[in-house]
């Protein structure tokens, strides 16, 4: 009696095979990015506009009145339709950079920037703005890094050596700061920030006799120069001449009364000199001009209790 045949073996799941259990996720991988894809695709298409050249024309000249007229807020609908049906026009990036600027939003405008330096014939057109709104964003790193490519545009432009230098010495690299306000004095020797930038420099640089020449230069030639006062103020406070500190900032208080330094710097110097009502009246301006800030009221404060 021939055999029967036998039962063919059950067929195991797809998955449960070696190449089921590869393909499987694979196959899966794929159909999720295509759909991703596909996702990406048609929020890019719905989101991109198609204008008539009429209506462009007039998204163009409300965009533009509005702006001139500061009305920021409402320039914004119009600026972003032209930007989403001309997104390589440079005009209108920069225009919306423009806007987010005036709005506040420097997170935004800082981007847009980004996008100008990319697209628009000459990028050096956004500096100094492109790091400042950077900076405005609390961004130091990427405001430096702004700041580089802008020196990079114009390589023999000394404003776009200060710039780079103040962002790296409010980044606190003084060092570097230092060569770079040298670097711009190299090609413009009477750029009077550029010196004083240096000076601070120097003095972080512990350099104080360096730093007390160049502001008493620039002093000799713009006796009402509050900026090189202050650094007078400093050195002098760096050097233990709290009546000489007090001299030079009470100078410079009557030209910036608004400069919380010049009135952080006399507290010191007042502090210094056993003087705690001229301290107190220094931290009273402070509390005026910076109305949120705990540390600063808490000190008036305490100075208040002990007053007799």
């Amino acid at each position: 009696m021939a055999d029967s045949p036998k039962p063919a073996p059950p067929k195991r799941p797809f998955t449960q095979t070696p190449a089921g259990r590869v393909l499987l996720p694979l196959l899966l991988l794929a159909v999720f990015a295509a759909a991703i894809y596909g996702r990406h695709l048609w929020r890019a298409r719905a989101t991109r506009v198609t204008l008539t050249p009429q209506e462009a024309q007039r998204l163009a000249d409300s965009s533009k009145a509005l702006m001139e007229q500061g009305q920021y807020k409402d320039a914004l609908e119009p600026t972003l339709k032209l930007y989403q049906a001309y997104p390589e026009n440079h005009i209108y990036i920069g225009h919306l950079a423009e806007i987010y600027d005036h709005l506040g939003q420097y997170d935004l405008e800082a981007q847009y920037w980004e996008k100008y330096v990319d697209r628009a014939p000459t990028p050096v057109e956004a500096c100094p703005k492109y790091g400042q709104a950077y900076a405005k964003a609390g961004k130091d790193k990427e405001a430096i890094a702004a700041f580089e490519r802008c020196l990079s545009f114009s390589p023999k432009n000394s404003d776009s050596y200060f710039y780079l230098a103040h962002a790296q010495e409010m980044d606190g690299q003084w060092d570097q700061a230092a060569k770079n306000y040298e670097a711009g004095l190299a090609i413009s020797p009477d750029y009077t920030d550029l010196k004083l930038g240096l000076a601070r420099c120097r003095l972080r640089q512990d350099q104080p006799a360096e730093a007390l020449k160049i502001a008493n230069g620039v002093l000799a030639k713009n006796p009402n120069k509050a900026d090189a006062l202050l650094i007078l103020g400093m050195v002098y406070l760096h050097d233990d001449k709290p009546a000489e500190a007090k001299a030079a900032l009470e100078r410079g208080v009557k030209l910036a009364d608004t400069d919380p330094d010049f009135h952080r710097l006399l507290a010191r110097a007042y502090s210094d000199l056993n003087d705690s009502k001229g301290e107190l009246r220094e931290y009273n301006r402070l509390v005026e001009l910076l109305p949120n800030d705990q540390r600063v009221r808490a000190r008036r404060d305490a100075l208040q209790a002990k007053q007799p």
